[in-house]
């Protein structure tokens, strides 16, 4: 897929049938860390497609070095549009082409080997069928970026799953402090490689790699690197990328943007994450719609929220860092489908 600006992007496909779960990584990881997480979902029923975000993965970097976090919102709406899984105004549903709901962005093969022209695998939405409303699933930047495009074209989720979706809080300015460091240690991050086992013994339970079960530490490997031009390999999202990234965590309005997001939203975070801690999660949750009454589908903690086993807007789940979907794919897994359902 093209994004507007001519970035390459490429979204990858799991598989299986049924409601669509758009999700979208973290910085400096990339769509296919979500594998430990979309296997379990596929067999339960769904249908797991992930964004590789520019500047991550098989997709491109961005023209002129932008990476501003409201652009990464336009590319959810822009992939989600050519992937015809909504018309692009603000609902659910086949593309204004009658495109497929699956397949991968231009010039690369989705994860279940979808060709180039975006044709899913069950060719579901072809012939102009309406596809099942689309379950948002976000990580860290990811969830930001879903939370924005939400908020920009509303009706364009059915529900929306974040864990730690990263917002400035008005009145502190840890973001932009936290942000500045993450890029500090990006830009120190040693990004060639011999080999993917020299990658693999560098990474493993180091920095937010301490935190990966070995089946996320591999998907992580699987698409985190590419060839380079000595025989070896190099981080597939530059470092200097990645930093960018973090430098334009404060620079969005997703604070704002919170009061727009009308469909059932549910919030995560780990207990011992310093990056959202559970006291943020809540003034985060805390800025959504007040919720609508059972069954309604309005606001934050619909009916959904409360069958997976809460009343409140935000969970904090014990034993977790950031990195909680990486950490317990499985249990993750069974979140997601128990908020999907």
């Amino acid at each position: 897929m093209t994004a507007q600006d001519g970035a390459r992007l490429v979204c990858w496909d799991f598989g299986g049938e049924g409601t669509p779960l758009f999700m979208v990584h973290g910085a400096g990881l990339h769509g296919r860390c979500w594998e430990p997480v979309a296997g379990p979902l596929r067999a339960l029923g769904f249908r797991p497609l992930a964004l590789d975000m520019r500047g991550h993965g098989a997709s491109s970097r961005s023209p002129g070095g932008d990476y501003s976090w409201d652009l990464f919102a336009l590319d959810v709406l822009e992939t989600l549009v050519q992937l015809g899984l909504t018309d692009g105004a603000g609902a659910g549903g086949a593309g204004a082409d009658g495109a497929g709901a699956g397949g991968a962005g231009a010039g690369g093969a989705g994860a279940n080997g979808a060709g180039a022209d975006g044709a899913g695998a069950d060719g579901a939405g072809v012939d102009g069928a309406a596809v099942p409303g689309v379950v948002a699933v976000g990580h860290s930047a990811g969830g930001t970026a879903l939370l924005l495009a939400e908020a920009s074209r509303q009706g364009t989720f059915s529900k929306i799953w974040a864990w730690e979706p990263i917002i400035s809080i008005p009145g502190r300015d840890d973001r932009a402090r936290r942000g500045a460091e993450l890029a500090r240690r990006a830009r120190q991050r040693r990004a060639e490689f011999a080999s993917i086992d020299e990658a693999r013994v560098h990474f493993q339970g180091r920095h937010m790699f301490a935190e990966f079960s070995p089946e996320s530490l591999e998907a992580f490997l699987d698409g985190g690197l590419v060839p380079n031009d000595e025989g070896g390999y190099r981080l597939a999202c530059d470092p200097e990328d990645e930093a960018r990234v973090y430098e334009r965590a404060a620079g969005h309005d997703a604070w704002e943007g919170l009061a727009r997001v009308h469909c059932p939203t549910r919030l995560l975070g780990g207990e011992l994450s310093p990056a959202v801690p559970p006291d943020e999660l809540a003034q985060i949750a805390a800025q959504l719609p007040a919720p609508g009454p059972e069954g309604s589908g309005q606001g934050a903690a619909g009916s959904g929220q409360r069958a997976a086993g809460s009343g409140q807007r935000e969970v904090v789940m014990p034993g977790l860092g950031h990195f909680g979907p990486f950490q317990r794919p499985a249990d993750i897994a069974d979140d997601i489908a128990n908020w999907a359902a």
